[in-house]
């Protein structure tokens, strides 16, 4: 009988040990932590576009973004993870290399957080080596211009325009034009040019930066810059002249709610880029302009009455 007892004893000791040794590699693996942000989702897809950021595509200036949360990245991959991106027309580079197009993820859902939508602007290569140029976490159904879209190439396929403002306008009121952003396909450095509108040759772009009006190369640099002539006063639009040697440009001293004060049209002649200042007027106060014949401005003011000055005469006149 006492030999009975002490088997139950040790049985019972080495079933105690068991219990308590560590989980053997046949257990069930421990769940991994929630990230910051959850997403409520109706689904999931796991297919994912194979390009991933460059580090070595470089901004020059620097360029503002849409505000977006301080979880981005998590953001960012959970769209990638349950959308299926739509993809633009491609813009293709004069010499066939590049395919410029943009691939937009819709708008989805995050717990307290809104819907947020995402947009990448991609180079596609043939034969592979596909970069992303730029990228937009987006606000679904808020405010202000935004948007991704390739422009055009330079003639010479090193340089791709694009904006990062297709859409929309900013808040508040004034002249406004769409920016415009160039990739150095040989670089990879992304500039920010300004706004402004590109010559009727394709060859030129002058654009606002600041208060410097600065005319671009499209093949190649910056041909030059100058300041403003009245630098007191707000920068407005700019229009070309037909054989894209001369430009003009307004400035007004208010533009909110309505152009007011004195306003300035100037001309700029290349490539001496000398300015002079055509016509100083308060009343009229002109905030538009359009340069389509050789000798002559078509000018609107704060009413939208038209008005024409004649280069030769250097008359002034309405427009009946």
């Amino acid at each position: 009988m006492l030999w009975k007892m002490r088997l139950l004893i040790i049985i019972c000791l080495i079933v105690s040990v068991a219990a308590c040794s560590p989980l053997t590699a046949t257990s069930s693996p421990t769940s991994s932590p929630e990230p910051a942000a959850s997403a409520t989702l109706e689904a999931t897809n796991t297919s994912q576009p194979s390009a991933t950021l460059s580090p070595t595509v470089r901004v020059k200036t620097a360029t503002p973004t849409p505000e977006t949360p301080t979880q981005t990245p998590v953001l960012e991959e959970t769209i990638m993870a349950v959308q299926v991106p739509s993809v633009s027309p491609a813009l293709i580079s004069p010499d066939r290399k590049w395919r410029a197009e943009v691939m937009s993820y819709d708008c989805t859902p995050f717990a307290d957080m809104g819907d947020y939508a995402l947009e990448r602007l991609m180079l596609v290569q043939e034969g592979g080596g596909d970069r992303i140029v730029d990228q937009q976490l987006l606000a679904c159904g808020g405010l202000g211009a935004f948007g991704l879209e390739p422009l055009f190439w330079s003639p010479n396929s090193l340089f791709l325009y694009y904006t990062d403002a297709r859409e929309g306008v900013p808040d508040g009121c004034g002249y406004w034009e769409r920016s415009i952003l160039r990739l150095d396909v040989t670089q990879w450095v992304v500039e920010k040019l300004g706004r402004g509108p590109l010559s009727p040759d394709g060859l030129k772009l002058a654009t606002w930066q600041g208060m410097e009006l600065v005319v671009w190369d499209i093949d190649g640099g910056e041909i030059g810059r100058v300041s403003a002539s009245a630098p007191q006063s707000l920068d407005g639009p700019i229009a070309w002249s037909p054989d894209s040697q001369s430009l003009v440009y307004l400035q007004y001293a208010s533009d909110c709610p309505f152009v007011s004060g004195k306003s300035y049209v100037v001309r700029l002649d290349l490539p001496e880029l000398s300015a002079e200042i055509l016509v100083e007027s308060e009343a009229p106060s002109f905030g538009g302009v359009k340069w389509e014949f050789p000798d002559a401005l078509r000018l609107f003011d704060e009413n939208r009455v038209e008005w024409g000055y004649d280069f030769k005469t250097e008359e002034l006149e309405v427009v009946k």
